[in-house]
């Protein structure tokens, strides 16, 4: 699962409110200005503080973000650039890309680099 993929999947799920404000947040992320890690370390504290209201889709919930997290987040240490860049939905975001900062900056959302250290 890539991370277009994810908020359609949650949207199939629930309609619960905290659903929805998952699902915002996933979709905010690749225009804002955070890291892959700063987007684990959100979505884990919004499902860890909030109430989804059926265990079962809670408990599905969880289930999709995890698959997304190990193998997105978690597993990419293993792959190239552009797989990163595909499982973050940001591909085509990298060939639209108009100049070379453009690109560094989205290099860093999926790296292990953080703006900070270039």
């Amino acid at each position: 699962m890539v991370l277009g993929e994810l908020a359609p999947a949650l949207r199939k799920v629930s309609s619960d409110p905290a659903v929805l404000g998952l699902i915002e947040l996933l979709e905010e992320w690749p225009e804002n200005s955070s890291t892959a890690e700063d987007l684990r370390q959100s979505v884990e504290r919004y499902i860890g503080n909030t109430w989804i209201a059926s265990t079962r889709e809670h408990e599905t919930v969880y289930s999709l973000w995890s698959a997304f997290r190990d193998h997105c987040i978690v597993g990419r240490s293993g792959m190239s650039m552009k797989e990163r860049l595909y499982c973050f939905s940001l591909l085509e975001a990298w060939d639209r890309a108009s100049n070379e900062q453009v690109r560094v900056l989205l290099q860093q959302k999926v790296d292990f680099t953080s703006p900070s250290s270039s």
